[in-house]
């Protein structure tokens, strides 16, 4: 590593860009090799870095809120259902109630999906930055 890469790298920790100054080894040869304008490299560390953070953030989310597996509405069988309709699926996906601090209740037998909705909404909420 180059004096000049590794004062960059300093550079890059000391304002906390802590995961673009464990790339940018990397992202200099990448320019190089692909004759990116000094924008396209910024804007490239930039991504970088700022992807690396909202992983962590999400992941952390995560963490907090302790649900007992890893569900997503993706999954969930809405053919299956027939008191759950793809529109009330997209009004509960939008979050609306979460943002207006209504409740949701969710009735049913055992085995109809209930906590696969409830967790799958959880999900969602988190990927939109909810705590």
């Amino acid at each position: 590593m180059s004096e000049a890469t590794f004062e960059l790298r300093q550079a890059l920790r000391n304002l906390n860009l802590t995961e673009a100054a464990q790339v940018i080894e990397q992202t200099l040869m990448d320019a190089e090799s692909k004759e990116w304008t000094c924008r396209q490299f910024l804007g490239q560390l930039l991504r970088h870095e700022l992807n690396r953070r909202e992983e962590k953030q999400l992941a952390k989310r995560y963490r907090w809120a302790l649900l007992p597996e890893i569900k997503t509405l993706e999954e969930f069988r809405l053919e299956e259902q027939q008191s759950l309709s793809k529109r009330q699926l997209s009004q509960l996906r939008e979050l609306l109630w979460l943002e207006q601090n209504y409740n949701l209740i969710f009735l049913g037998p055992p085995g109809v999906g209930k906590t696969h909705l409830a967790i799958g909404l959880a999900v969602e909420a988190l990927k939109k930055g909810y705590i």
